[in-house]
């Protein structure tokens, strides 16, 4: 492949990227519309996975990508990515937040990035440029001071655990999507991962583990509109899911799992103005620089087109 195809192809991967924040940057407000109005974070999360996985799956039935030759041959992968990258993100974020602000869970989350860099670094001895770190760098202090962790509180170990492991599974978000991607299209991963991420969801709520709480409220406020639950829920699952995951499976396929969660953490980003915008909760100064900071890392790890490799 010549190095202007390269160039097109991680540019178009960078869009697609940038999409996948983007929509998943509104999943917080949608979500909290829902659970102000009396869903459960746990029954949110359901909707949220198992809507996403009835629309992907009917895609899947009309499309037929050949769902049957990618469990056959990369079953493992797939399992994982539902059980860590569609289930596990979020039951662990919904723990961590028991015990700790949601802004210290948030950047315990956001760690993932970190560990993506450090895995591909140590494992598949692919070391990060000067360029991608000092990126990486700018980007983690600028998340710092978007989510503001010196307002929290001291970290219990319980939401310390958690915490961590929402990282750990958001790292595999982007590890996995990499790695399966290659072997198996992108919808069908999608598509498998919300089917396994709802069971498992599903049965740890069966369990008792997680309380599912489901209504039907006559009123759900968006930047000062009654939408009502239906659309609420409608945005939740096609925009901040179905939209998401998948631009967000199509970049990781072209700019790989390192600069895939990197540009990810513009995500906190469209939180923050997504949140101004549509609940009314106004971003400080402080934040609003955070958010500069992380543009300008995630601009810095962007490779220059003469050190584009020649294949992807």
């Amino acid at each position: 492949m010549s190095t202007d195809t390269t160039g097109r192809a991680a540019s178009v991967g960078l869009a697609f990227a940038v999409v996948s924040a983007l929509s998943f940057g509104l999943s917080g407000p949608f979500a909290k519309a829902l659970i102000d109005a009396g869903w459960s974070s746990a029954g949110t999360a359901l909707v949220r996975i198992g809507g996403s996985a009835v629309v992907v799956l009917l895609l899947l039935a009309v499309l037929r990508p050949g769902v049957v030759a990618a469990v056959r041959h990369d079953a493992p992968a797939l399992l994982l990515y539902g059980l860590l990258a569609m289930a596990g993100v979020q039951v662990a974020f919904f723990n961590a937040v028991r015990y700790m602000p949601v802004s210290i869970a948030l950047l315990l989350e956001y760690l993932g990035p970190v560990l993506v860099i450090a895995w591909v670094w140590v494992v598949r001895r692919q070391p990060p440029s000067r360029r991608t770190l000092l990126g990486a760098g700018i980007a983690i202090v600028g998340l710092l001071l978007v989510v503001q962790i010196w307002s929290g509180t001291a970290i219990a170990p319980a939401g310390l655990a958690w915490g961590l492991t929402a990282s750990v599974c958001q790292a595999s978000y982007f590890l996995l999507a990499d790695r399966a991607g290659a072997q198996t299209p992108p919808l069908v991963l999608a598509g498998v991962g919300m089917a396994v991420g709802t069971v498992v969801v599903a049965v740890l709520g069966a369990v008792g583990l997680l309380p599912i709480v489901l209504t039907t409220p006559a009123e759900v406020v968006l930047a000062g509109t009654n939408l009502g639950w239906v659309v609420t829920a409608a945005l939740l699952v096609l925009v901040s899911t179905v939209l998401a995951y998948l631009t967000g499976i199509f970049a990781i396929r072209r700019i790989g799992a390192a600069r895939g969660s990197l540009v990810a953490l513009l995500e906190v980003v469209v939180s923050a103005l997504a949140g101004w915008l549509l609940l009314g909760e106004v971003p400080a100064v402080i934040q609003l620089a955070g958010g500069a900071l992380i543009l300008l890392g995630v601009a810095l790890t962007r490779p220059r087109p003469e050190t584009l490799p020649e294949t992807l």
